[in-house]
Protein backbone atom coordinates (compact mmCIF):
# COMPACT_ATOMS: atom_id res chain seq x y z
CA UNK A 1 0.00 0.00 0.00
CA UNK A 2 1.38 3.42 -1.03
CA UNK A 3 1.54 6.00 1.78
CA UNK A 4 0.16 9.43 0.93
CA UNK A 5 2.38 12.31 1.94
CA UNK A 6 0.84 14.13 4.88
CA UNK A 7 2.39 17.49 4.01
CA UNK A 8 2.40 18.62 0.39
CA UNK A 9 4.38 21.36 -1.31
CA UNK A 10 1.17 23.41 -1.44
CA UNK A 11 0.87 23.29 2.36
CA UNK A 12 4.30 24.91 2.71
CA UNK A 13 3.67 27.42 -0.09
CA UNK A 14 0.40 28.52 1.51
CA UNK A 15 2.13 28.87 4.89
CA UNK A 16 4.92 30.98 3.38
CA UNK A 17 2.39 33.26 1.68
CA UNK A 18 0.45 33.70 4.93
CA UNK A 19 3.57 34.46 6.98
CA UNK A 20 4.89 37.05 4.52
CA UNK A 21 1.43 38.61 4.23
CA UNK A 22 1.18 38.92 8.02
CA UNK A 23 4.73 39.82 9.02
CA UNK A 24 6.81 40.59 5.95
CA UNK A 25 9.51 38.48 4.28
CA UNK A 26 11.53 38.05 7.48
CA UNK A 27 8.63 36.22 9.13
CA UNK A 28 8.84 33.33 6.66
CA UNK A 29 11.72 31.32 8.13
CA UNK A 30 11.85 27.61 7.48
CA UNK A 31 11.06 26.96 11.16
CA UNK A 32 8.07 29.33 11.10
CA UNK A 33 6.74 27.76 7.91
CA UNK A 34 7.01 24.31 9.45
CA UNK A 35 5.25 25.45 12.63
CA UNK A 36 2.47 27.02 10.58
CA UNK A 37 1.86 23.74 8.80
CA UNK A 38 2.40 21.62 11.90
CA UNK A 39 5.20 19.69 10.22
CA UNK A 40 8.75 18.81 11.22
CA UNK A 41 11.20 21.34 9.78
CA UNK A 42 13.05 18.55 8.00
CA UNK A 43 9.96 17.67 5.96
CA UNK A 44 10.21 21.00 4.10
CA UNK A 45 13.60 19.99 2.73
CA UNK A 46 12.06 16.94 1.11
CA UNK A 47 10.26 19.36 -1.22
CA UNK A 48 12.28 22.62 -1.21
CA UNK A 49 16.04 22.93 -1.14
CA UNK A 50 16.09 26.32 0.59
CA UNK A 51 14.05 29.21 1.96
CA UNK A 52 14.53 31.10 -1.31
CA UNK A 53 13.12 28.09 -3.17
CA UNK A 54 9.90 28.05 -1.19
CA UNK A 55 9.52 31.83 -1.47
CA UNK A 56 10.08 31.64 -5.23
CA UNK A 57 7.49 28.87 -5.51
CA UNK A 58 5.10 31.02 -3.47
CA UNK A 59 5.77 34.04 -5.70
CA UNK A 60 5.20 31.99 -8.86
CA UNK A 61 1.95 30.60 -7.45
CA UNK A 62 0.66 34.09 -6.62
CA UNK A 63 1.89 35.78 -9.80
CA UNK A 64 0.66 32.88 -11.91
CA UNK A 65 -2.82 33.22 -10.39
CA UNK A 66 -2.83 36.94 -11.20
CA UNK A 67 -1.55 36.32 -14.73
CA UNK A 68 -4.37 33.83 -15.39
CA UNK A 69 -6.84 36.62 -14.66
CA UNK A 70 -5.14 39.58 -16.35
CA UNK A 71 -3.35 38.14 -19.38
CA UNK A 72 -6.49 37.13 -21.34
CA UNK A 73 -8.06 40.54 -20.71
CA UNK A 74 -4.91 42.38 -21.75
CA UNK A 75 -4.49 40.29 -24.89
CA UNK A 76 -8.08 41.16 -25.78
CA UNK A 77 -7.31 44.87 -25.38
CA UNK A 78 -9.62 45.24 -22.38
CA UNK A 79 -7.49 47.56 -20.25
CA UNK A 80 -10.29 48.88 -18.01
CA UNK A 81 -11.59 45.38 -17.31
CA UNK A 82 -8.06 44.20 -16.48
CA UNK A 83 -7.62 47.00 -13.93
CA UNK A 84 -11.02 46.29 -12.36
CA UNK A 85 -10.27 42.54 -12.29
CA UNK A 86 -7.76 43.24 -9.53
CA UNK A 87 -10.65 43.84 -7.12
CA UNK A 88 -12.25 40.36 -7.15
CA UNK A 89 -8.78 38.81 -7.31
CA UNK A 90 -7.83 40.60 -4.08
CA UNK A 91 -11.16 39.71 -2.44
CA UNK A 92 -10.77 36.04 -3.37
CA UNK A 93 -7.55 35.65 -1.34
CA UNK A 94 -6.46 38.77 0.58
CA UNK A 95 -3.36 37.10 2.02
CA UNK A 96 -2.12 36.13 -1.41
CA UNK A 97 -2.82 39.69 -2.57
CA UNK A 98 -0.88 41.16 0.37
CA UNK A 99 2.03 38.80 -0.34
CA UNK A 100 2.20 39.74 -4.01
CA UNK A 101 1.21 43.41 -4.11
CA UNK A 102 2.95 44.67 -0.96
CA UNK A 103 6.33 42.96 -1.37
CA UNK A 104 8.86 43.26 -4.18
CA UNK A 105 10.86 40.17 -5.19
CA UNK A 106 14.08 41.96 -4.23
CA UNK A 107 12.93 41.95 -0.59
CA UNK A 108 11.95 38.29 -0.70
CA UNK A 109 15.32 37.22 -2.06
CA UNK A 110 17.55 39.59 -0.15
CA UNK A 111 19.45 36.71 1.48
CA UNK A 112 19.78 34.39 -1.51
CA UNK A 113 18.52 34.27 -5.11
CA UNK A 114 15.94 31.70 -6.17
CA UNK A 115 17.21 28.42 -7.64
CA UNK A 116 17.71 28.70 -11.43
CA UNK A 117 14.64 26.68 -12.46
CA UNK A 118 12.33 28.72 -10.25
CA UNK A 119 13.96 31.97 -11.35
CA UNK A 120 13.39 31.01 -14.98
CA UNK A 121 9.74 30.31 -14.19
CA UNK A 122 9.48 33.77 -12.61
CA UNK A 123 10.96 35.36 -15.71
CA UNK A 124 8.57 33.45 -18.01
CA UNK A 125 5.56 34.67 -16.01
CA UNK A 126 6.80 38.26 -16.06
CA UNK A 127 7.47 38.05 -19.80
CA UNK A 128 3.98 36.64 -20.42
CA UNK A 129 2.42 39.54 -18.52
CA UNK A 130 4.64 42.12 -20.23
CA UNK A 131 3.84 40.79 -23.70
CA UNK A 132 0.11 40.88 -22.95
CA UNK A 133 0.43 44.42 -21.59
CA UNK A 134 2.30 45.64 -24.68
CA UNK A 135 -0.25 43.95 -26.97
CA UNK A 136 -3.02 45.76 -25.11
CA UNK A 137 -1.32 49.14 -25.60
CA UNK A 138 -0.59 48.42 -29.25
CA UNK A 139 -4.24 47.48 -29.84
CA UNK A 140 -5.22 50.95 -28.61
CA UNK A 141 -3.38 52.51 -31.54
CA UNK A 142 0.13 53.28 -30.39
CA UNK A 143 2.97 52.10 -28.19
CA UNK A 144 5.19 55.10 -27.55
CA UNK A 145 7.04 55.46 -24.27
CA UNK A 146 4.34 57.87 -23.09
CA UNK A 147 1.57 55.43 -24.06
CA UNK A 148 3.28 52.61 -22.16
CA UNK A 149 3.76 54.79 -19.07
CA UNK A 150 0.15 56.00 -19.20
CA UNK A 151 -1.18 52.45 -19.62
CA UNK A 152 0.99 51.05 -16.84
CA UNK A 153 -0.35 53.76 -14.52
CA UNK A 154 -3.97 53.02 -15.42
CA UNK A 155 -3.79 49.22 -15.36
CA UNK A 156 -1.31 48.55 -12.55
CA UNK A 157 0.14 51.50 -10.63
CA UNK A 158 -3.02 53.47 -9.83
CA UNK A 159 -5.26 50.48 -8.98
CA UNK A 160 -2.59 49.00 -6.71
CA UNK A 161 -2.08 52.40 -5.04
CA UNK A 162 -5.84 52.57 -4.42
CA UNK A 163 -5.83 49.05 -2.97
CA UNK A 164 -2.63 49.37 -0.94
CA UNK A 165 -4.00 51.13 2.19
CA UNK A 166 -6.74 48.51 2.53
CA UNK A 167 -4.27 45.67 2.01
CA UNK A 168 -1.95 47.15 4.64
CA UNK A 169 -4.83 47.59 7.10
CA UNK A 170 -6.15 44.12 6.38
CA UNK A 171 -9.67 45.39 5.76
CA UNK A 172 -12.12 44.71 2.97
CA UNK A 173 -11.72 46.67 -0.22
CA UNK A 174 -14.44 49.36 -0.25
CA UNK A 175 -16.90 49.74 -3.10
CA UNK A 176 -15.49 53.15 -4.01
CA UNK A 177 -12.21 51.53 -5.12
CA UNK A 178 -13.91 50.19 -8.23
CA UNK A 179 -15.49 53.57 -8.94
CA UNK A 180 -12.13 55.30 -8.61
CA UNK A 181 -10.50 52.90 -11.05
CA UNK A 182 -13.36 53.25 -13.54
CA UNK A 183 -13.24 57.06 -13.26
CA UNK A 184 -9.49 57.07 -13.90
CA UNK A 185 -10.00 55.11 -17.11
CA UNK A 186 -12.82 57.42 -18.14
CA UNK A 187 -10.84 60.58 -17.44
CA UNK A 188 -7.31 59.73 -18.57
CA UNK A 189 -6.63 58.79 -22.21
CA UNK A 190 -5.27 55.26 -22.37
CA UNK A 191 -2.98 55.38 -25.42
CA UNK A 192 -2.61 57.03 -28.79
CA UNK A 193 -4.37 60.24 -27.74
CA UNK A 194 -3.34 63.38 -25.90
CA UNK A 195 -5.41 64.70 -22.99
CA UNK A 196 -8.13 67.11 -24.09
CA UNK A 197 -6.59 70.06 -22.21
CA UNK A 198 -3.21 69.45 -23.84
CA UNK A 199 -4.86 69.25 -27.26
CA UNK A 200 -6.58 72.59 -26.75
CA UNK A 201 -3.37 74.20 -25.54
CA UNK A 202 -1.51 73.03 -28.60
Amino acid sequence: MVRTARFTAEHFIDAAIALVAEGGPGAATMQAIARRVGAPTGSIYHRFESRSAILAAAWNAGYGALARVLVPLLRAGRAREAALALLPWVAEDPRRARFLLLHEPVALFEDAPPPPALRQAMERLEEEMDQAFRACVAAAGSATAEDLARARFLIFDAPIAILRPHLVAGGAVPAFAGRMIAELHAGVPFAGAAPAAATRAA
